[in-house]
């Protein structure tokens, strides 16, 4: 079986969600310079307090594949890239399915972390599961392969595709910060006067606190087992 090349990149956001990855076996893990806010695909910047991004230097950024914001903060977060290309024995050809393995190998390492139980970490294997705040928020849905934990989301993954290969784009936080959603995203322009608004959003996901690095080692040593 062929072994993944393993990638560290610090760069922008909005740097890394442009470069085109070559279609091999390979981890990308991502450090970023500056905290951002990444905007779905389909998702407008009027959305985004301009003023208070620019007033704490959080990058703006659309990345390509669809679904809502996520706030990254500086060193708050593991955002891992994997990559596989359409001849491997990983790829399917169905959209959905092809993400279980993801989500499988995220619950195995957050195990062997002590995040939880494996048996707790559960991996989405339906459909889109949208809320009320998913079109806004891109933790608050469920999609195929997603890890989580006592009902919150845990890693987050989405899904770029083409003729050549796959990029699965994995995100897991060391801290939600509600704060940081609340200030640089208007959400009074989604529901304006809902009190309940703030408790929802502090359902959205888990955090796992510490231990990023360990976890990015530890999946970067299973992977390769397999």
């Amino acid at each position: 079986m062929e072994n993944w090349q393993v990638h560290h990149i610090r760069d922008s956001a909005e740097s890394v969600h442009s470069r085109e990855l070559p279609a091999e076996r390979a981890i990308w893990r991502v450090s970023i310079c500056e905290p951002a806010i990444v905007l779905g695909s389909k998702q407008s910047f009027d959305i985004v307090n301009q003023q208070a991004c620019d007033a704490d230097g959080v990058s703006i950024v659309r990345r390509r594949s669809g679904g809502g914001a996520v706030y990254l903060g500086f060193n708050e977060h593991l955002w891992i890239d994997l990559v596989i290309s359409r001849d491997d024995e990983l790829w399917n050809d169905d959209v959905g399915r092809a993400m279980w393995w993801v989500g499988e190998l995220w619950a195995d390492v957050l195990a062997q972390n002590d995040v939880a139980q494996r048996d707790q970490l559960l991996v989405h294997h339906g459909g889109l599961e949208r809320s009320g705040l998913s079109d806004f928020v891109c933790f608050a849905g469920l999609g195929p392969g997603e890890v989580t934990l006592h009902g919150e989301k845990l890693v987050g993954i989405s899904q770029r595709r083409t003729r050549e290969m796959a990029r699965f784009q994995c995100v897991l936080h060391g801290r939600w910060s509600l704060a940081a959603y609340r200030k640089y995203l208007k959400f009074d322009q989604l529901r304006p006067t809902d009190a309940s608004l703030d408790r929802e959003l502090e359902l959205v996901t888990a955090g796992v606190a510490g231990g990023l690095n360990d976890i990015a080692d530890s999946l970067v040593a299973l992977i390769n087992k397999r």
